[in-house]
């Protein structure tokens, strides 16, 4: 969930604004943009739901949507290529849902759209006249559009990253070799010299260009559980609270994130992508997932989790995280305006 006021102008412009504060152009999605008065205040994506209860998706919005104190409206962007049948919409029941919950709380939806990959339209609609299917280029020709190219935003769908393996075949020999030589007899003791070396060192590391030693060394950190946990959660507290740890793994952290540092991870993760063998890269896709999760890209950390699995299926992590993902569960920093990740 982000939050940079912009002046509201024609459907076509807020539609050409969605992307590029998401960093990317949504799929099988449901985007929020509360209004306060006639400006845009916070913009939340959740993945289109599945099996969720209407009532419960709905019930879920209103609480993310909530945080924005300022909102009296919102307006819906459901972002779909499933086909509409006989004049009934993809997710009605749940838009409908939504509709009703959000009104009920005085944040009224103002306006709403269907966007495909090949038109647009508007969502709930009772006039023939609104309901036609409009082109995608109103959107790329829209003057809102045309100014946030300009300014250098790049509202191109983003990816996830497999950088090529640059090292050699003794790289996955040194990294289990390393792993053999550690004892940790407490998995939560934080203060044990595996624990303080390797998070000493994915510190100093940051926002620097690594060894192969070095990349090699926090490789192996990340292949082993105790460690790679304590490092990911380093990425929001180095807070040594047992309390606070598990809080920030599970997306519970209340308080501000360093973005930067966080970013500089990220960074890091794809950095050491060049010295890790393709079959060992499943916990570096699963902390990817996991960063991605955190600045509210859902649909990026769920394919990089679904990369980790694709390396290994075995992969602990990356299937509790997919778990977690797939709940449309958001961190607590993404809810609100002032703790979210600013693109």
């Amino acid at each position: 969930m982000s939050a940079t006021p912009i002046t509201v102008s024609s459907p076509a412009d807020i539609l050409a604004y969605i992307p590029h504060v998401l960093g990317f152009a949504p799929r099988e999605s449901f985007v929020f943009l509360t209004l306060q008065g006639k400006r845009l205040g916070a913009t939340l994506r959740i993945d289109a739901p599945q099996d969720t209860e209407p009532a419960l998706f709905a019930q879920a919005v209103l609480g993310y949507l909530s945080n924005d104190v300022a909102a009296d409206g919102v307006l819906l962007v459901v972002y779909t290529d499933q086909t509409t049948i006989d004049g009934t919409k993809p997710y009605s029941q749940y838009a409908a849902a939504v509709e009703a919950m959000l009104d009920a709380a005085g944040m009224p939806v103002a306006d709403s759209w269907l966007v495909s990959s090949t038109e647009w339209v508007t969502y709930f609609c009772e006039d023939a006249d609104c309901c036609s299917p409009r082109s995608l280029e109103e959107i790329t020709d829209s003057a809102l559009s045309a100014r946030m190219v300009f300014e250098g935003s790049n509202a191109t769908r983003e990816t996830v990253t497999d950088p090529a393996f640059t090292g050699d075949n003794a790289n996955l020999d040194w990294i289990a070799d390393t792993i053999t030589g550690w004892v940790i007899e407490d998995p939560a003791d934080w203060t044990a010299p595996v624990m303080t070396e390797n998070r000493a060192l994915w510190q100093e590391t940051l926002g620097t260009e690594p060894t192969k030693a070095t990349a090699l060394q926090l490789i192996a950190a990340l292949h082993t559980p105790a460690v790679r946990d304590r490092i990911i959660a380093d990425t929001i507290s180095t807070d040594d609270d047992p309390e606070t740890f598990a809080a920030v793994v599970i997306g519970r952290y209340t308080g501000t994130p360093d973005w930067e540092h966080v970013d500089a991870t990220q960074e890091l993760l794809i950095e050491l992508f060049r010295f890790t063998p393709p079959e060992a890269r499943a916990p570096l896709f699963a902390f990817l997932g996991w960063v991605h999760w955190y600045k509210g890209r859902s649909s990026i950390a769920a394919q990089y989790l679904t990369k980790a699995q694709d390396t290994d299926p075995e992969h602990t992590l990356s299937g509790l995280l997919t778990q977690l993902v797939n709940t449309g569960t958001l961190p607590e920093c993404v809810t609100n305006q002032h703790t979210a990740y600013q693109r």
